[in-house]
């Protein structure tokens, strides 16, 4: 141990690593924390040799599972090797983890991803490493190495919308893999009750996979089971909105609104449904030659007024929940303008443009 201790101070790698390997086995040294982190010290520096593979090709590996074997005999993290062992670690995690960043900043992401993927495999169970590869590797359009390192983000129990939303983004759009996607989303809602975006998710994954049956099936027991559930009645309107059950939908967003008058997703959506067959009505007239549109192309546009108005109790409920929220304002605007109510027009008109420049 002496030996390699004074061969690595002069720089003799090679020589350093026969040493330690030796002291490593011997029945003397085998079991002493100094040995290890002998160890550590050596094969990090023949990590950063320009010889490195030559002399050992899993330098760097070997070192660090040489300090953990130093801080596992240690024992006690105030022992003097557990807590050399411990920063000779946090320091070569750190650096990796530091150049990764130099490397994303200059748009390098094959590079970023591969030396926070090093961070990574020095403590695997760093969230932060395993977070910044797989977005390097996104980025970098590695996909499978983007979700082997979000996968391990799973395992270790990190819980993120976002890391979620990349996943199942990857699992359907370049894996088409929409089986997996669905487990994926599944344990998402798990995680996430309160949010709306993976419902829609599951929703939408069913429907394409011809699921949609499934769907309803499950959407009914869920509210069988809780009847007050304002989610669940928002989200098989979701569904229905997609299966074009117009209907059911608008049924089930006002259920949604009896029991929670503050849910702007219900109002909004429930609005969208009526503005939208409003406007696809209005688009029939619009399409109408001459002398059609003289014969009932009238009617068709009062048709579409209708509904137009149906829709508007629903645009200014969402407007009272959220005020500032800006396709709502612009959508009052539209309908005030074409139900000829222009003081309201007007007055939405102002709030747009007051939003605008707010933003």
């Amino acid at each position: 141990m002496t030996k390699a201790s004074t061969l690595l101070q002069k720089n003799d790698l090679a020589g350093a690593k026969e040493q330690i390997d030796a002291a490593i086995v011997h029945e003397k040294t085998a079991e002493k924390p100094k040995t290890w982190f002998t160890k550590g010290e050596v094969y990090e520096a023949i990590s950063k040799a320009e010889n490195a593979d030559a002399i050992s090709p899993n330098a760097l590996a070997e070192a660090v599972a040489a300090y953990n074997k130093a801080k596992e005999l240690e024992g006690k993290e105030t022992a003097t090797y557990y807590v050399f062992a411990d920063q000779r670690i946090e320091g070569i995690w750190g650096n990796f983890l530091n150049e990764g960043a130099t490397a994303y900043q200059e748009s390098n992401f094959g590079k970023a991803a591969e030396l926070f993927g090093k961070a990574a495999d020095i403590k695997p169970q760093d969230t932060t490493s395993l977070m910044y590869a797989g977005i390097a590797a996104q980025q970098n359009e590695d996909h499978k190495l983007a979700l082997n390192y979000y996968y391990r983000l799973l395992d270790a129990n990190y819980k993120s919308v976002d890391i979620y939303s990349s996943i199942i983004y990857l699992e359907r759009a370049k894996n088409e893999d929409n089986d997996k996607a669905l487990e994926v989303v599944k344990r998402a809602k798990k995680d996430f009750p309160e949010n709306k975006d993976f419902p829609k998710e599951e929703i939408n994954i069913l429907i394409v996979t011809g699921k949609s049956d499934a769907a309803k099936k499950a959407l009914e027991d869920a509210i069988a089971a809780e009847p007050e559930n304002a989610n669940l009645y928002y989200n098989y309107a979701i569904l229905s909105d997609e299966l074009k059950d117009n209907a059911t939908a608008r049924t089930n967003y006002k259920k949604a609104l009896e029991l929670n008058p503050e849910y702007f997703d219900a109002a909004f959506n429930l609005a969208v449904n009526y503005y939208n067959e409003a406007a696809d009505i209005l688009k029939e007239a619009n399409n109408m030659d001459i002398k059609t549109y003289q014969k009932k192309g009238k009617q068709v546009e009062d048709k579409a007024m209708g509904i137009f108005k149906e829709s508007l109790p629903y645009w200014e409920q969402a407007h009272k929940i959220k005020p500032d929220d800006l396709t709502t304002v612009e959508t009052l605007q539209v309908i005030y303008t074409r139900l000829k109510m222009m003081d309201k027009a007007e007055e939405m008109m102002n709030k747009a443009e007051a939003l605008n420049a707010g933003n």
